[in-house]
């Protein structure tokens, strides 16, 4: 009696393959479902919203906030109201609050704070709060855009203090985090801000093009759409900053090597020629030196620092405000250092900067508004500045640091 030792036809083994994978497939898929929805029921996470409608291109500074705009939006620490003005400014539900003493707001998104609603942010804290101080209304306009740099603030200040109304003081926000720039233009195209990466084939055969290429259109794809995914990355964060799959960047301006770099003197000189273009107006400026949460919190520098591969002597925490502070002084203009009040404020266990969206929660804005309020009642009610004039040759202005604010 013979046996038929011969192999399965190929078709078959196949066949039983393909439903093998198949069957996984749909295991993981059910598996992953249910955890979505334990997630959602037992830890519920805040999905993250990405909102390119909000903004719209611009000539000159390259994109603004939309005019008129109403509606709720959600950068990852809960949803907010925004509305803004019909010059795209960000504005209350009430709509603009106008008052004959009026201060113009220059920043980014620590300015728009699209973190928390419009009265939480500083911007309308200083509206109440100069009021209450120096005994008038105060209005203040916050042209503040996030994805901004200080080229755009100066581009945005020179627009508006030559837009024909009249303003009793400048405030820059100035974060120590990304807003020192390298180089300086005078001149942005009209562009989109918000980035969207779109899943594509590599373009070259390196990690960084297979992130950009494939990983990040899928974190866009489910930071809007998964909470499991909202967990699972926050667990997975120091791993996912070593190989590069997370939006979080670490500040160069904290590099020990950035020191000497001319970034320092480029950012000064942009508050200088700010401050300059008011004081055509007799309007005095000053500028919020705004310290990243790394500077306030060392477990998240720490995971942050060997996230990214770095050693503990290769930054200085301090490094951003001991160099600004310097060049800020040098060129005579008026500055609040906010970083003794921030570590102070931290150390009793105050939430200064969102866990999520690394902005300011409310409780950061008050106490910035706090530590800002003397230099601004003191530009308001002090004597207007004099006209800019030529410096004499190798003499530098005195600096000025603003009251309550430490000396370089």
């Amino acid at each position: 009696m013979s046996t038929d030792s011969s192999p399965a036809p190929r078709g078959g083994l196949l066949r039983r393959v393909v439903l093998n994978v198949l069957a996984l497939g749909l295991a993981v898929v059910a598996a992953l479902a249910l955890a979505e929805l334990a997630v959602r029921i037992i830890a519920p996470q805040q999905l993250i919203q990405v909102r390119p409608d909000i903004w719209t291109a611009a000539d000159s500074v390259g994109w603004v906030n939309r005019a008129g705009v109403r509606t709720m939006i959600n950068t990852g620490e809960g949803a907010v109201h925004l509305y803004t003005d019909a010059e795209g400014m960000r504005v209350g539900a009430a709509g603009r609050r106008d008052a004959p003493t009026r201060v113009l707001l220059i920043g980014d998104s620590f300015a728009e704070a699209l973190q928390v609603e419009y009265e939480q942010s500083f911007a309308a804290l200083f509206e109440d709060s100069l009021a209450a101080r120096i005994g008038r209304p105060v209005a203040v306009y916050n042209s503040g855009v996030d994805g901004w740099d200080p080229p755009q603030y100066l581009i945005r200040a020179r627009q508006l203090l030559n837009g024909g109304r009249s303003y009793a003081a400048v405030v820059v926000s100035l974060y120590l985090g990304n807003d020192i720039v390298t180089h300086r233009v005078d001149y942005i195209p009209p562009r989109t801000p918000a980035v969207v990466h779109h899943l594509r084939l590599p373009r070259r055969p390196s990690w960084g093009e297979v992130v950009d290429a494939w990983f990040r259109p899928l974190n866009d794809m489910l930071k809007t759409r998964s909470a499991l995914f909202i967990l699972a990355r926050k667990q997975m964060h120091t791993i996912l900053m070593r190989f590069g799959l997370t939006g979080e960047y670490f500040p160069e301006e904290l590099r020990r090597s950035q020191a000497s770099a001319p970034r320092w003197g480029i950012t000064a000189d942009l508050c200088r020629d700010i401050a300059a273009a008011a004081r055509q107006h007799g309007v005095p400026t000053v500028i919020m030196m705004i310290p990243t949460p790394f500077a306030l919190d060392s477990a998240t520098f720490d995971q942050a620092r060997k996230g990214f591969g770095l050693r503990a002597e290769d930054v200085d925490l301090d490094q951003p405000t001991k160099l600004m502070t310097a060049a800020l002084g040098a060129r005579g203009l008026t500055y609040v250092d906010l970083l003794p009040g921030f570590r102070a404020a931290a150390a009793q266990g105050a939430s200064l900067y969102g866990h999520v969206d690394r902005h300011l929660t409310a409780a950061g804005h008050a106490l910035l508004t706090h530590l800002t309020m003397p230099a601004l009642v003191a530009a308001l009610t002090g004597p207007a500045p004099a006209p800019p004039r030529a410096a004499t040759p190798g003499h530098a202005p005195a600096p000025r640091p603003a009251a309550g604010a430490p000396r370089p």
